[in-house]
């Protein structure tokens, strides 16, 4: 079994089949802002021609919205912006969460929120993806970063939403790297896709392999 802080997976999680092109229309990942550099080397492994609209959110960033976009861009091949109040949720890039306010995602927008922090974090993981949750459904996928690292709006709940809702969950944990992956033996799919962080963006690019040329 894998785990991460307080989240128990089966390792045969690791087998989950890949996801197939066109049944998701957003990716939103999430991390502690301690767990920056995971955010970063995980942007490395997207190809320039990944499809879909990402949402990044470092939970309890604060200030230095600048550093942080130009610092990420360093390691992305795709375009990254830092979102405002209202900006439309636009496809092949990475919007970036502004620090000290909660991101949410709408249908086709983004909202800011001045609410109070949520255990200590603002912006919070969990507020965002309880947001992609509703908006999104069974059409999200949310992926976080970083659980051992941090315990502030560490993302558990929220994404336990988007896994009620039909999304599909991938953690980063490295206890489970060197795991011999298994076929599932159980009826239900598991709750949560655990991989090792080299693994997440491969996995999430076949989300648009169809877009690929």
């Amino acid at each position: 079994m894998g785990t991460a802080r307080g989240m128990v997976f089966p390792t045969s999680a690791l087998a989950r089949t890949a996801p197939r092109a066109g049944e998701h229309d957003i990716v939103v990942v999430g991390a502690p802002v301690a767990a920056t550099r995971l955010a970063s080397m995980f942007l490395v492994g997207l190809p320039s021609a990944f499809a879909l609209p990402l949402v990044l959110v470092l939970g309890g960033a604060s200030g230095r919205d600048r550093d942080r976009l130009v610092a990420l861009q360093a390691h992305c091949a795709l375009p990254v912006h830092l979102v405002d109040d209202k900006d439309p949720i636009l496809p092949a890039r990475i919007h970036l969460a502004p620090a000290d306010y909660h991101l949410l995602v709408e249908e086709d927008h983004f909202a800011l929120s001045t609410e109070a922090p949520l255990r200590g974090a603002r912006p919070s993981i969990d507020v965002l993806f309880e947001s992609v949750a509703d908006a999104f459904g069974a059409r999200a996928v949310c992926i976080l970063l970083g659980v051992d690292e941090d315990a502030t709006g560490d993302g558990r709940a929220g994404a336990a939403r988007v896994r009620a809702r039909g999304g599909l969950v991938i953690v980063e944990n490295p206890a489970t790297a060197a795991v011999d992956a298994r076929e599932p033996t159980g009826q239900e799919p598991p709750a949560a896709t655990v991989l090792h962080l080299s693994e997440i963006a491969p996995f999430v690019s076949t989300l648009c392999e169809w877009e690929v040329t």
